[in-house]
């Protein structure tokens, strides 16, 4: 899969999916803080609740927010679940 960043403004950014533009992924600062970027992810889970989003972290740097996200959705997309097997299994049959 393929994706990519989206400046929403100079201190919120988001990971979304090329395919179709879903939102996978936010870093944000906090209004009146220079140091600090936060980082969360957003599951594919729906209807959306409270614990579609979760919270990743604190980071000193904008790129270390945007690889922690990056990293999640890199190990998602090179884990077999076994839920994801048995669609797999259910399709070819």
């Amino acid at each position: 899969m393929k994706y990519d960043w989206k400046d929403e403004d100079h201190k919120v950014k988001h990971y979304y999916r090329v395919s179709d533009g879903k939102i996978l992924g936010t870093t944000w600062q906090y209004v009146n803080n220079t140091t600090v970027w936060c980082s969360k992810i957003l599951d594919d889970q729906f209807p959306f609740t409270n614990e579609s989003e979760k919270f990743l972290g604190r980071y000193v740097s904008k790129e270390s927010a945007e690889q922690s996200i990056e990293r999640f959705w890199n190990l998602h997309d090179n884990t077999v679940l076994e839920q994801k097997d048995n669609r797999r299994l259910a399709n070819a049959t």
